[in-house]
C-alpha cells in the first residue's frame, strides 16, 4: 500500500481556506480552516493525495470456523464450498475492516502533528482526517501474496479443546459452487484411519414434516467471551421440522428446515430420527433488509454428496471404530454395562483420540461397580 502525499491541490486549499477567513465565511482560526479544507477534500481524494513510496506491507490473517465430518475412516471429510473458499472481494472487505484502521490512524496522527502547528485537534477534526485517509487507503490498498491453509482440528477426550489440541493440515479434493450451487466440499487428511464416520441416508428417507437435527459448532458460542475455551467447542445439537423442498435460481434442490442454525455450523451434518446424514448445513434464511431470520435453515440434500463422492471415486463407508462405538453404545444405554465395557476399550485402541469413550469406560466401570449391570449371563 503506498503512503499518501499531500498534492498541490491539497495546498491550493489552504491558501483559499486563508482567503475565506480573512473575508469572514468562515472561522480564522488554524482549525477550522484544516477543517475547511478537509471537508472539501474527502470529496475528491485522488486529487488531494497521491501515492508515494515508500509502500507499507502488512501482513494479516483472515480466518473462520466451519463444521465437517468424516465419511471415511481414511481421512476423507465433507463440509461446505463456502467454508473453503473466498473471493477476493472478500479478502478486500476483511482487511478494510480489521487491518486498514490502524494505518489510517497512523496516517491521520502524522499528517494533523504536520499541520496544526500549536493547538490540539478536537474530535471533530480528527474524524474529517481519518474519512480522507481511510477513503484513500481503502483505494489504493492492494491484497497480493494470498496463501490458503486448510485444517482440522482434534478434539481432546472428552470433547472439546483447549491450547493445547492438535491443529492438523487438510487438502482440498473436490469443491462445487457456493450457495445457492452445490455448496460442497471435499477435503482429506494424509494418514489418517480408524477415524469416526457418520452413515450416509437417502433423499427418501425423510419427508416434509419430519424433525431434523442439525450438528456443528455455532458461532454464536464459539465465538462468545462468557464461555471457556474448551467448553465453546463441544458440538451443539439444535433440531427442527423439514419446512418444505426448494430450488435454487441456479437449479440446485435444498431442504428448507425450521431449525436453527448459526455460522460455524455451515458444512456439519444434519440427521434424521434414525442417525443418517440426510443434507448438510448451509445458509440460515435473510430477510430483504438483510437481517438473519430466525429458525429457517437451507440444507444441500444428501443425493448431492453421494453424487459428489462418486465424481471424486470416493466410497463412504463405515469406520470400525464407529461400528463397535455404536455396538457399545446399544448395550450401555440397555444397561448391559459388562458386554459394553471391552467394546468401548476397543474403541480407545482403535482410535486413541477419540474425544468421548474415556469417560464411557469411566461411567461403565462405576455402573458394573454399583451393581446396575443387567447383561444377561450367556453374552459375557
Amino acid at each position: 500500500m503506498p503512503t499518501a502525499k499531500p498534492t498541490k491541490a491539497l495546498d491550493g486549499l489552504f491558501a483559499q481556506a486563508a482567503k475565506h477567513a480573512k473575508a469572514g465565511r468562515i472561522p480564522s482560526d488554524h482549525q477550522s480552516q484544516v477543517k475547511w479544507v478537509l471537508r472539501t477534500a474527502r470529496s475528491n481524494v485522488d486529487r488531494y493525495l497521491a501515492p508515494a513510496r515508500p509502500l507499507r506491507s502488512v501482513k494479516a490473517i483472515s480466518g473462520g470456523w466451519c463444521t465437517g465430518w468424516w465419511v471415511t475412516p481414511n481421512g476423507y471429510m465433507v463440509t461446505g464450498a463456502h467454508c473453503v473458499y473466498q473471493t477476493r472481494a472478500g479478502l478486500r472487505t476483511y482487511f478494510a475492516t480489521n487491518v486498514l484502521p490502524t494505518i489510517n490512524t497512523t496516517d491521520v496522527k502524522g499528517f494533523l502533528k504536520s499541520i496544526m502547528q500549536v493547538a490540539q485537534p478536537d474530535d471533530e477534526l480528527v474524524k474529517l482526517a481519518d474519512t480522507v485517509f481511510t477513503r484513500f487507503n481503502t483505494k489504493k490498498m492492494r491484497v497480493t501474496g494470498i496463501k490458503k491453509f486448510l485444517s482440522v482440528v482434534a478434539p481432546l477426550p472428552g470433547g472439546g479443546m483447549d491450547k493445547t489440541a492438535k491443529v492438523t493440515p487438510v487438502t482440498l479434493v473436490a469443491k462445487g459452487r457456493v450457495y445457492p450451487g452445490e455448496d460442497f466440499a471435499l477435503l482429506k487428511m494424509a494418514g489418517a484411519r480408524n477415524l469416526p464416520t457418520v452413515p450416509l441416508g437417502r433423499d427418501v428417507d425423510v419427508q416434509v414434516g419430519d424433525i431434523l437435527y442439525i450438528n456443528g459448532f455455532p458461532g454464536l458460542i464459539t465465538n462468545s467471551p462468557i464461555f471457556n475455551l474448551r467448553s465453546k467447542l463441544y458440538p451443539a445439537l439444535t433440531e427442527g421440522a423439514y419446512n418444505a423442498k426448494r430450488t435454487t435460481v441456479l437449479g440446485v434442490p435444498y431442504i428448507q428446515a425450521q431449525a436453527p442454525s448459526y455460522h460455524g455450523n455451515s458444512g456439519g451434518p444434519v440427521f434424521n430420527a434414525d442417525g443418517k446424514v440426510i443434507g448438510i448445513l448451509i445458509a440460515g434464511s435473510v430477510s430483504e433488509t438483510g437481517e438473519t431470520a430466525e429458525n429457517h435453515s437451507f440444507i444441500l440434500p444428501v443425493s448431492i454428496i453421494h453424487k459428489r463422492l462418486t465424481a471424486a471415486h470416493v466410497t463412504a463407508r463405515e469406520s470400525s471404530t464407529t461400528h463397535v462405538y455404536n455396538s457399545a453404545l446399544d448395550d450401555f444405554f440397555a444397561a448391559r454395562y459388562k458386554a459394553a465395557l471391552p467394546k468401548f476399550r476397543q474403541v480407545s485402541r482403535l482410535y486413541p483420540a477419540h474425544p468421548y469413550v474415556a469417560q464411557y469406560i469411566v461411567n461403565t466401570q462405576r455402573a458394573i461397580t454399583a451393581g446396575k449391570d443387567r447383561t444377561p449371563k450367556s453374552t459375557h
